[in-house]
């Protein structure tokens, strides 16, 4: 399959690759930026794979034009969170490149699966890692699936409103 040209507006994960990006505009007029981590079209134990969701994540950049890559080089992961492909379309309609996640180390985040019940698992992005320790499992943050504006909500909350992802 051929490389997407961009800017494109994805119908499906099909021409999403990790390092992906795209603006999220933001209520002031400036611009917070997304980005493809992973594309799962396999299903594992924990997480389903299709051809619509994607792990997204919120890169610690803001500016008054949409991202480049020049840009964001050196920015990191805020937040991650799998993410169905309407939430590129509704959060700023078009992918507008592509920089490879390897340059700036972004492996994405590290998460548990779950709390309880069964065995939880720690992942880092997409990537399962092992079994989690008792104490991992109570205490590191929650893997997350996004609804459609969550990646607008978390940037206005960051970058409009100063304060902090949780409360």
């Amino acid at each position: 399959m051929p490389l997407p040209e961009y800017p494109f507006e994805p119908k499906s994960n099909a021409h999403l690759l990790p390092g992906q990006f795209w603006g999220v505009p933001l209520s002031d007029g400036r611009w917070a930026c997304g980005r493809v981590l992973a594309v799962k079209t396999q299903s594992d134990a924990y997480f389903p794979g299709n051809n619509r969701t994607f792990l997204a994540a919120l890169m610690h950049w803001q500016g008054d034009q949409p991202p480049t890559t020049e840009a964001i080089a050196g920015r990191q992961v805020l937040a991650q969170g799998w993410a169905h492909v309407r939430s590129i379309q509704l959060n700023g309609q078009m992918i507008l490149g592509r920089r490879d996640l390897g340059l700036d180390g972004i492996r994405g985040l590290r998460e548990v699966t779950h709390r309880g019940g069964g065995t939880v698992m720690v992942y880092e992005g997409a990537t399962p890692l092992r079994p989690a320790t008792r104490e991992e499992a109570a205490t590191m943050p929650v893997f997350s699936t996004w609804g459609l504006k969550v990646i607008s909500v978390l940037a206005e909350r960051l970058f409009v409103k100063h304060l902090p992802l949780a409360e």
